[in-house]
């Protein structure tokens, strides 16, 4: 490699270091020609996680209990499965689910997203959804939104932004009835990214599972276009491989990304995973031959 392109390499792989608090965002953060930055990752630690739990939606929170002095970090998830969806919390240290809501068995659970003091859960190819205090799980309110499906859904305090397995993510305003506000087709290079799912919003950017891959898409919300693909091949076979208690079913897709701000930490987990991992990333070379071919395998279509 020549010094020049050298040091614009290095140059790159600094940049893609500031997501882990070295800058105040990373918002729309691609590389000079305008091409996806490539990141592997690494696990920081790993967390007990429910095995017959179909993640569909993934939130990190910090409960303060009135009748403790202490704190406990937690997350707010959402399942699926007809018959077996609900909304939980359980504890980040144990996995202990200190509180369900379970779905009626008409319904299949997806995305679940925080907003002030209230939780929203969209659901499988339904435009309905429901609404809970993220104090005790109980059901306050119902809402539909504008598509015919629901699969991810995050916010960023103000609109919530929805997938529903296309290339499409449409914003909608809850305090105007879920009206759209705006929709963005992703694209990675003018090719549309198909099958986005679980959602979280970090540093302003919109993060998407991509259903049956191991493909993370970092997505500029004002253009749609993918700035950086979080490749995380591996691990879902290396914790397979250690053949964990699986509560009698088999793991599937990665799915489930949860973002702890004031840490700036980052989860992932799967359906019918038996843990969740903190992980970080760092950039790897997008020019070479096989991180290019780990992202061809983040297109389904």
């Amino acid at each position: 490699m020549a010094p020049s392109a050298k040091r614009l390499w290095l140059l790159w792989l600094l940049i893609g270091s500031v997501w882990a608090g070295k800058a105040p965002r990373d918002h729309c953060l691609a590389l000079p020609d305008g091409k996806p930055q490539l990141y592997t990752f690494h696990v920081v630690a790993e967390f007990p996680h429910d095995p017959t739990a179909f993640t569909q939606g993934l939130v990190f929170d910090t409960r303060c209990y009135e009748n403790q002095k202490e704190c406990k970090e937690v997350f707010l998830e959402s399942t699926g499965m007809y018959g077996k969806s609900d909304v939980r919390i359980s504890h980040v240290d144990s996995g202990l689910i200190e509180a369900r809501t379970p779905l009626d068995a008409q319904w299949f659970g997806e995305g679940l997203a925080r907003r002030g003091d209230l939780l929203y859960q969209i659901t499988w190819q339904k435009p309905d959804g429901f609404v809970y205090s993220v104090r005790d799980l109980s059901r306050v309110g119902s809402f539909k939104t504008p598509l015919a499906d629901g699969w991810g859904i995050a916010t960023d305090g103000g609109l919530f932004v929805i997938s529903d397995g296309s290339s499409t993510l449409t914003w909608v305003d809850p305090d105007s009835g879920f009206k759209t506000v705006r929709r963005v087709e992703v694209t990675d290079g003018g090719r549309p990214v198909h099958w986005l799912n679980e959602l979280e919003v970090v540093r302003g950017e919109v993060w998407a599972n991509v259903w049956q891959t191991d493909c993370i898409a970092r997505i500029c919300p004002e253009s749609g276009r993918v700035t950086g693909w979080v490749l995380m091949h591996g691990l879902r076979a290396a914790l397979a491989a250690r053949s964990l208690p699986n509560g009698g079913v088999s793991m599937d897709v990665l799915n489930g990304i949860a973002w702890d701000e004031s840490r700036r930490r980052l989860f992932v987990t799967g359906k019918y995973w038996p843990r969740v991992f903190e992980v970080a990333i760092e950039a790897v070379n997008p020019n070479k031959q096989s991180n290019r071919q780990l992202v061809d395998s983040c297109f389904t279509h």
